[in-house]
């Protein structure tokens, strides 16, 4: 590939560099730009409220390349997704790019990224690989992203948010960032502009992201919460005049070999079924509610706490089918609760949401989470699961493969990102179930923290 491209021709890029108390690792980042092949552009630095030597850095800076640099300070810490909006502001670019203040570009990092969205006119979003490095700077593993041109562009996997080029103009369209959230702009980014604008990803490593233990990327709760955040307010934008009928599924067995009564047991004063019922109707997206059994004391005791103002309004199902060995039982409890929904509403769910009863920490905005990943990723069903953080191993004919290498560096891979079902959670259109099939083909998720996940499954809980 001819990276040598008429400077005279390519358009200004928008480099923005935001910092709080990153001294250290701060004039590393700018002489990384700096140094670029490419030249023409822009930089725009960004101190947020820094105790440390960071401000004093960038005026350095400043002053040294004063047509090209320029400072912004922030008395007080505004956040990723408000600085973003600032800069889209002022931003002269056609391209726009942040670096973090910790982090640094290859020195052909804008070169290539600029050759590749000039010559992709159906791609307004590159994306290229990089190197991971430990606090002092030695690169410890490369991070390889799909490159290829039928990239997923529902993928629950985006870009990094620092170090993506994207034409300026597209983000304007899409309103900017959520300032709602301030973490995770990288999810903000792609769930706006993957259905407007192409993306294109570099095989190539083009940025070192430094690991070290004050890293957002670390913070995985607050992660979770922005994410979240981001995904309720994509969907919120999914609504028109059809609302589609959503059916929350929650079977309930009264007892198992070795766990007995189990809908009646109490947390608190309050019994597992009815914690799982009010649980269901904190979302915002279920129609309605199903408590499906094959016992009737199960659905007598449903009925009474309905009776009592315990639990809103739902509809009670007996099972009395037949385990069918063509089909897991979770599809038979999804289908026959839809066949009884049927004969009281004349009409088919759009959406089912299977719930379990054991999952004492979900709340209304997991399930709702899930039904807007549905939308928005266009897949045939969503569970919700929670991330593998151990390393693991397989078995194989030479013993035990290590699946995920990168664990005993503490790096997380995206080609070694394993989930489990945490049994919390599973969204899936009807026209999925009724085809005897409960995920379908195209499979998307929601993590949910391991507090979150928390699944009451014996008497070990009940005897603490």
């Amino acid at each position: 590939m001819n990276l040598l491209i008429n400077k005279m021709t390519i358009p200004l890029v928008t480099i923005y560099l935001p910092s709080r108390n990153y001294g250290e690792y701060v004039e590393k980042a700018i002489e990384s730009v700096i140094n670029q092949v490419y030249q023409n552009w822009e930089l725009i630095l960004i101190d947020e409220g820094s105790q440390d030597s960071t401000l004093s850095i960038f005026n350095y800076f400043k002053d040294k390349y004063n047509t090209k640099v320029s400072v912004i300070s922030n008395k007080k810490p505004i956040g990723l997704q408000k600085i973003a909006n600032q800069i889209l502001k002022l931003a002269k670019g056609k391209y726009m790019i942040r670096l973090d203040a910790d982090d640094w570009f290859h020195e052909f990092a804008l070169e290539v990224l600029v050759h590749q969205l000039e010559n992709s006119p159906k791609a307004g979003i590159a994306f290229p690989n990089f190197y991971y490095t430990n606090k002092e700077g030695k690169v410890i593993g490369i991070e390889t992203r799909q490159f290829n041109s039928e990239i997923d562009l529902g993928s629950q996997l985006p870009p990094h948010g620092a170090c993506t080029m994207f034409e300026t103009k597209a983000l304007k369209i899409a309103g900017g960032y959520s300032e709602s959230v301030n973490a995770q702009d990288g999810w903000d980014l792609w769930l706006k502009l993957y259905t407007k604008i192409g993306a294109i990803g570099v095989d190539l490593p083009l940025f070192y992201y430094r690991q070290h233990e004050t890293s957002l990327s670390r913070d995985n709760t607050r992660m979770l919460k922005a994410r979240t955040g981001i995904i309720k307010e994509m969907g919120s934008h999914l609504t028109g005049d059809y609302k589609p009928v959503i059916l929350g599924v929650l079977p309930v067995k009264e007892s198992y070999p070795n766990f007995k009564n189990v809908p009646y047991r109490e947390i608190e004063g309050k019994s597992l079924l009815e914690i799982a019922i009010n649980s269901s109707f904190q979302s915002k997206h279920l129609t309605d509610l199903i408590v499906s059994s094959k016992s009737e004391s199960v659905l007598n005791f449903s009925n009474e706490l309905e009776k009592k103002n315990k639990v809103p309004k739902h509809f009670q199902h007996k099972r009395t089918e037949e385990p069918n060995i063509l089909n897991i039982p979770i599809i038979d409890i999804l289908k026959s609760s839809s066949e009884a929904y049927f004969k009281e509403k004349k009409r088919y769910p759009d959406i089912l949401v299977y719930l379990s009863l054991h999952s004492i920490n979900r709340k209304g905005a997991h399930i709702d989470k899930a039904i807007d990943m549905l939308k928005l990723s266009k897949a045939d069903s969503v569970v919700s699961v929670l991330e593998e953080r151990d390393p693991i191993f397989k078995y194989s004919e030479n013993g035990l493969d290590l699946i995920n290498p990168g664990r005993f560096k503490k790096l997380v891979y995206d080609n070694e990102r394993l989930y489990r079902f945490n049994g919390c959670v599973i969204t899936s259109w009807w026209d999925t179930i009724k085809e005897n099939k409960l995920f379908g083909d195209k499979i998307s998720f929601v993590e949910m923290s391991s507090i979150d996940s928390y699944q009451v499954i014996d008497e070990t809980f009940f005897n603490k």
